[in-house]
């Protein structure tokens, strides 16, 4: 009996969840005899997937925007090419998939990659959510913290698996070895979750002490022209750059200083896991999946949320301590051994394999 798995995404534009689909989509396909890949929203692709995936484009398929009509042609064609098993990533792509596919053999396996108690739409959203899910066959969390928000049988069939760093080994621990500029870096999407302004903000007065310094934000979002407000408003417009989405990001990072994540939440932050493997010195808000990577003072610095004195503190501290500066990175490149992708692609494979 063939072995077909179907992936539903909201899209493969540049996120976390599109890029841990990218690096997992190889690995599906040496272990299933067949993988497809529905997006409900037309977006453009940016992260590549292996060619042997099938990408179906849901909105071009009904040719229609509407929700219900996709929801119905998704039905119709599960019907008429039952998969083994659907892995379904993001609440937002989730839900309709649940309830496309009520009373039909495949089994619904949901993969979250935020923390479940933000969401957008707020409240009503999350017990929409809450509801719907009690008819997943099993959920699985990045981090124990979001696993614990649900409760009862929601919490039982909920099980974690860490997002897998995609690096070659050559370029585990190379920010160590690389000669450093005066740059202090971020990487994620501009959205308000990513508190790049608070960053900003922190730089601003960190900036006031040691002038040689700029800060580059990589990403794109919906934030730019409000961070770009800002920069003009702090008199940072040359010190603090916003170049956008680049494939050579970790040629780009590794000669920084530190690397800083500001996060309100997160689900397990895919741009901290990759920079603490370089071996970057790195510094983290409390947020769910940074918690788990950073043990404070060992590994990185933990801070709390929104608070700009404490990012400028330890941002002070890994810039005027060399030493301090060098064994946070080098010890943050043990996470490799954790989070390669053989090993977790591995943990995935063996999960999805319990319900095909």
């Amino acid at each position: 009996m063939k072995k077909t798995l179907y992936i539903s995404t909201v899209s493969l534009v540049c996120g976390g969840a599109e890029r841990v689909i990218s690096i997992l989509s190889s690995q599906f396909a040496k272990n299933f005899d067949q993988v497809k890949i529905f997006i409900w929203l037309d977006k453009p692709i940016f992260y590549p997937i292996d060619n042997s995936i099938e990408i179906i484009n849901i909105t071009q398929r009904c040719q229609s925007n509407n929700l219900f009509l996709k929801m119905l042609w998704f039905r119709n064609f599960i019907k008429k090419n039952p998969p083994s098993a659907i892995l379904s990533f993001l609440a937002k792509s989730s839900i309709p998939v649940i309830y496309s596919t009520r009373y039909l053999p495949p089994k619904i396996i949901i993969a979250e990659r935020n923390d479940p108690r933000n969401l957008k739409g707020g409240y009503i959203m999350r017990k929409i959510r809450d509801f719907t899910y009690n008819f997943a066959d099993a959920i699985l969390e990045q981090t124990n913290n979001n696993k614990n928000y649900f409760k009862g049988k929601k919490f039982a069939k909920t099980s974690v698996i860490f997002n897998p760093v995609f690096m070659d080994n050559s370029l585990v621990g190379s920010a160590l070895n690389t000669p450093k500029s005066n740059i202090i870096v971020n990487v994620g999407r501009l959205e308000p979750q990513k508190d790049q302004k608070t960053l900003i903000k922190a730089f601003a007065i960190f900036h006031k002490k040691h002038p040689e310094y700029k800060l580059y934000i990589y990403g794109e979002g919906n934030e730019r022209a409000e961070l770009e407000r800002l920069i003009n408003e702090l008199n940072l417009f040359q010190q603090v750059l916003l170049p956008g989405s680049i494939e050579n990001i970790f040629e780009c990072i590794k000669k920084a200083k530190a690397f800083v994540l500001t996060s309100k939440f997160e689900g397990m932050p895919n741009a901290l896991i990759e920079a603490m493997c370089l071996g970057l010195p790195c510094i983290s808000t409390k947020v769910s999946g940074a918690t788990d990577l950073i043990q404070n003072n060992i590994n990185g610095k933990l801070v709390n949320i929104g608070n700009v004195d404490e990012i400028v503190s330890a941002l002070t501290s890994i810039i005027e301590n060399d030493t301090e500066s060098y064994a946070l990175g080098n010890n943050a490149t043990q996470l490799y051994e954790k989070l390669n992708v053989s090993i977790i692609s591995k943990e995935w494979i063996n999960y999805i394999n319990k319900f095909v």
